[in-house]
C-alpha cells in the first residue's frame, strides 16, 4: 500500500485546521497505565473501543488518520503526542525522561519519515523534553516549567528547554515559559491553544500572566484536566465528555465541542491531545 506523503508547511499552530494526524492503536497493556488519585485502573477493552471511536471521529471530521500498530506492548505507546512536535518545516523529536519511552520515539520518527516529514531537530542528552509540555501558537511556543520553589523534578528539564528554544527560534518562534503546579504532569493537561487568539486553561494549575494577551476560557476547579482538548480547527475541539461543566463553558464561549467518551484514558490523566500527533494543519 502506498503511504501518502506531505509537503510543508506542516503545523504552524495547534489551532490550525487538522488535516492529518498520526495515531497508535492501544494494546492490551494500556490497562497498566497508573491511574491518577481517586481513579480505578483503565480497562483495556474499553480503552481500545474508545480509541477506535476517537479515530472515527477524526476521520468523520475530514482528518486523514495514519494508524500505527503497537510496537512494544508498552502501556504508554498510544500516547504518541509525547514523542515529537511538528513545526512548519518539519518535526522536532523529543527525549522523554522515562527511558522505556525512547523506543516509542524511535517508532514515531520512523513513521514521520515514511510520511515525508523531515526532522528539523532533536533533543539531545542530557536534555529531557516531553512534547506535550509544549503548546504551539502563532509565532510562539509555550513550554511548561515548574513553579518557583516547588522543588518538583519535572519530566522536561532546563537543558531540554534551551535546546527547544534554539531549534524553534530558527523557525520564527519565540519561547514563552508557563509555570505549572506541582501536580501537573504536562502543560497540555491544563492548557490548550484552541483558536488564533483563544486558549482553554485551568488557571489554578498554570500561571497565565505570560498569555494574558490571549482570550482565556477557564475550566472550573475539579475539572482542570478538561483543558487537555485536541483542536480540530479554529475554536473546534475534541473533548472528553466526562467534563460536562467545562464542555458547557466552552460552548458558551463559542467553541464547538465534539464530546466523546475517553474515560479510560482520563483515568490515567490523559486527554484527547495525547492520542494524536498532528502532522499537517491548514
Amino acid at each position: 500500500m502506498t503511504v501518502k506523503t506531505y509537503a510543508g508547511p506542516y503545523v504552524g499552530s495547534d489551532a490550525g485546521a487538522l488535516a492529518a494526524a498520526l495515531v497508535l492503536r492501544p494494546s492490551a497493556a494500556v490497562d497498566q497505565l497508573p491511574p491518577i488519585k481517586g481513579e480505578p485502573s483503565p480497562i483495556a477493552d474499553r480503552a481500545q473501543e474508545q480509541h477506535a471511536i476517537f479515530v472515527r471521529t477524526l476521520r468523520d471530521r475530514g482528518v486523514t488518520v495514519h494508524e500505527i500498530r503497537p510496537h512494544t506492548e508498552s502501556p504508554t505507546e498510544t500516547l504518541v503526542a509525547d514523542c515529537a512536535i511538528v513545526l512548519p518545516h518539519g518535526a522536532l523529536i523529543a527525549r522523554p525522561s522515562q527511558i522505556e519511552r525512547r523506543t516509542e520515539v524511535v517508532a514515531v520518527e520512523k513513521h514521520l519519515a515514511e510520511l515525508g516529514i523531515p526532522i528539523v531537530g532533536r533533543i539531545e542528552a542530557p536534555g529531557l523534553l516531553d512534547a506535550t509540555d509544549i503548546a504551539i501558537a502563532p509565532g510562539r511556543v509555550f513550554v511548561g516549567v515548574p513553579r518557583a520553589g516547588s522543588g518538583l523534578r519535572r519530566r522536561s528539564n532546563e537543558l531540554g528547554r534551551r535546546q527547544l528554544e534554539a531549534i524553534v527560534s530558527q523557525h520564527g518562534y519565540s519561547v514563552v515559559e508557563l509555570a505549572v503546579a506541582n501536580d501537573v504532569a504536562r502543560l497540555r493537561d491544563v492548557f490548550s491553544i484552541v483558536g488564533f487568539d483563544t486558549i482553554v486553561a485551568a488557571p489554578e494549575r498554570v500561571d497565565l500572566v505570560a498569555a494574558a494577551d490571549l482570550r482565556i476560557v477557564e475550566v472550573p476547579r475539579g475539572e482542570e484536566l478538561a483543558a487537555g482538548v485536541l483542536a480540530l480547527g479554529e475554536r473546534l475541539v475534541v473533548a472528553n465528555l466526562r467534563f460536562r461543566e467545562s464542555i458547557a463553558i466552552m460552548r458558551k464561549a463559542k467553541i464547538s465541542v465534539e464530546a466523546i467518551d475517553l474515560w479510560e484514558f482520563g483515568k490515567a490523566g490523559f486527554g484527547p491531545f495525547s492520542l494524536a500527533l498532528a502532522v499537517k494543519r491548514a
